[in-house]
């Protein structure tokens, strides 16, 4: 049995949502280009989970998961998944100030850290429910490349930012004057 992220996942991720969204609308009282942004985020989120958890292979295959699973770093050099992991990332670290409280070096590069190993552990864990048969290989290279992904996109925010404070916010619409906003309380330390 394959289970593929299809409508159904689309439909339970959005669900889950839209559910959030009500809940931060009516307790949080967030403004509408909050949404925008926490939207974007969430197509993003969803496509991070297409590639790295789907699809789910239960067929009764036998176990590989010591082949799997590659815990010393560099072991291979430096492949062109490792770069697709780093580019995977720097949305997240662009983004993440965007929708929640990570404005500073340290606070996204946990943020990176904390990402890698949970898509790795998930992985794992995966490979375990399904019989310990893994498509995947569990690789200390994907946190280390997720976790650098992260701080780039943190440190072209931190670059666009310098950059975009200096516009008057009175001329702004009410998307930029909230990238403005955002932007204001970025700092690298």
């Amino acid at each position: 049995m394959i289970i593929d992220f299809d409508l159904s996942t689309v439909l339970i991720g959005s669900l889950i949502y839209i559910g959030i969204c009500f809940y931060l609308n009516i307790q949080k009282k967030k403004e509408k280009t909050f949404f925008l942004f926490s939207t974007i985020m969430f197509c993003y989120f969803m496509c991070v989970i297409k590639l790295t958890l789907f699809p789910i292979v239960m067929i009764g295959l036998p176990a590989n998961i010591r082949e799997s699973v590659q815990l010393i770093p560099f072991r291979d050099g430096i492949r062109k998944t490792d770069l697709l992991n780093l580019l995977m990332t720097v949305p997240l670290g662009i983004g993440t100030p965007f929708i929640a409280p990570v404005h500073n070096l340290k606070k996204s590069a946990l943020l990176g850290l904390f990402t890698g190993i949970t898509i790795e552990l998930i992985q794992y864990l995966e490979s375990i429910l399904t019989g310990g048969y893994s498509h995947r290989i569990i690789d200390s290279n994907d946190v280390i490349f997720n976790f650098i992904g992260c701080l780039l996109g943190f440190l072209v925010l931190a670059v666009f930012s310098r950059l975009f404070r200096r516009l008057p916010k009175e001329r702004l619409n009410s998307i930029w004057k909230y990238v403005h906003t955002v932007c204001s309380n970025i700092y690298l330390f």
